[in-house]
């Protein structure tokens, strides 16, 4: 999930689910091999049998509590519950009206006092933390102080510096700009869901060669990631992306599934869905050239 995905979520919980308590839990009803479940840091992402194990303690430390609040650190989405805050940031979270029909298939399940639920579900798995917080609002002893890409301290400086001292050349499993901004959560928050607007923004093509880019190029990269993640917030999301409700997200894609085939809005030319990195790539064919070297 991106950062942008965490704080539309965020403010929504906010709106939906903050201040109601929770009358009945269900964790890990369906269980998944890579959903982890864990009170403590010291059982972060272990193995499924002390997960599964963790989860049974879900239902005494979240029913009959009162949601107090919604927040996003380091690309998690913070769920204040008591003295502790449930983590999520790649699971599906969804909410149900009291009379809207609610799934019987989740890794979590929050029933609350108003006949409304929250769910959280995923085919790609993630974490489910229930950890204990400080006054901060930081999980103990579990924290990332990686600046957000909200954040002033998310400077050009810092971003230039972050270029500087990464070996470009190592780059796996590829050299190129996509594999920079949007793997080994190299800069947290920043995945494929939203590396495609910001590449287009920046006219630099996701399979261009990072080394081989320029002070121009990085400059411009950095511009974008300040202007898209806002923009896409505002709008409540991408049109690609859905929120908490099922609904798909305001922000009107330039280089999306949505956008296949049709012309670029910037230069007229085509934009192109590549296979890539064992994925895909959406991209305008002419303003976005490739660069190797």
């Amino acid at each position: 999930m991106s950062l942008v995905e965490c704080q539309v979520v965020s403010n929504q919980l906010q709106n939906t689910v903050v201040g109601k308590r929770i009358v009945k839990t269900i964790a890990n009803q369906n269980p998944h091999s890579f959903v982890w479940f864990a009170t403590e840091p010291q059982y972060a992402f272990a193995a499924k049998e002390i997960s599964y194990k963790q989860a049974e303690q879900y239902d005494k430390l979240l029913t009959g509590k009162k949601i107090l609040k919604a927040n996003v650190l380091s690309n998690s989405n913070y769920l204040y519950v008591g003295n502790r805050a449930l983590m999520f940031n790649t699971l599906s979270t969804r909410y149900y009206g009291a009379n809207d029909k609610q799934p019987k298939r989740h890794q979590l399940y929050l029933l609350l006092d108003d006949g409304s639920a929250l769910t959280f579900c995923g085919s790609l798995g993630g974490p489910l933390f229930l950890f204990e917080v400080g006054e901060d609002g930081w999980a103990i002893n579990f924290r990332n102080d990686f600046p957000s890409v909200l954040s002033d301290d998310f400077s050009e400086t810092f971003f230039l510096n972050l270029i500087k001292n990464t070996d470009l050349t190592k780059l796996q499993p590829a050299k190129s700009v996509k594999c920079f901004l949007a793997t080994k959560n190299r800069i947290p928050g920043l995945d494929n869901t939203i590396l495609h607007e910001i590449l287009w923004e920046a006219q630099v093509n996701p399979k261009s060669v990072m080394a081989a880019l320029g002070q121009d190029e990085y400059k411009r990269l950095y511009a974008a990631i300040k202007k898209v993640f806002p923009a896409v917030i505002t709008a409540g999301g991408l049109d690609t992306q859905k929120d908490i409700y099922g609904n798909f997200g305001g922000y009107v894609t330039t280089a999306s599934k949505h956008t296949i085939d049709k012309p670029c809005q910037r230069c007229g030319g085509p934009i192109v869905k590549e296979a890539y990195m064992g994925g895909v790539v959406y991209y305008c064919s002419k303003c976005q050239p490739f660069i190797k070297n």
